[in-house]
């Protein structure tokens, strides 16, 4: 799966910006392992004590591991949904729940938890977008909440 696409989140319906992310953390987190799970280099990802550049080139020593791929830059879409399949895509490619089990063992023999954010801001008086049941299902079989940060002008 490629994931090299640019995204500035377009305006529709009222959004102004939009993105998603996953994220796996532990202090037992081995980044490579996760990767090679999954088959996609994250956004960021660094273990336990590593340190790593965060934006505008500060460096920061990781309090716990950290693999996190993010739609931020990937996904050129006003449509929350949209950026929560492209990382259901990741987690069950083609629908397949392959890695379900894997990442499962992986978790609990890291010892990991897994979230989802999402993000949405919106013009003044813009509906806030809904999550479906569904795509809450399908993280929940990994373990991962979702957790959301909407706000508007």
């Amino acid at each position: 799966m490629s994931l090299s696409a640019t995204s500035t989140t377009k305006s529709k319906a009222g959004t102004l910006v939009t993105n998603a992310g996953i994220n796996f953390a532990g202090d037992r987190l081995r980044p490579d392992r996760l990767t090679a799970l999954l088959g996609v280099e994250p956004t960021v990802a660094y273990r336990k004590g590593e340190i790593y550049k965060r934006s505008r080139g500060h460096e920061i020593r990781g309090r716990t591991g950290l693999w996190r791929l993010t739609t931020r830059r990937q996904l050129d879409s006003a449509e929350l949904t949209e950026h929560l399949a492209f990382l259901l895509e990741v987690l069950f490619p083609a629908g397949s729940t392959k890695f379900v089990e894997p990442l499962r063992a992986l978790m609990r023999e890291m010892d990991l938890e897994a979230d989802v954010d999402c993000f949405w801001y919106g013009e003044h008086g813009a509906k806030p977008p809904m999550i479906p049941e569904e795509i809450r299902a399908a993280f929940a079989q990994i373990g991962a909440a979702i957790e959301t940060d909407f706000a508007t002008d």
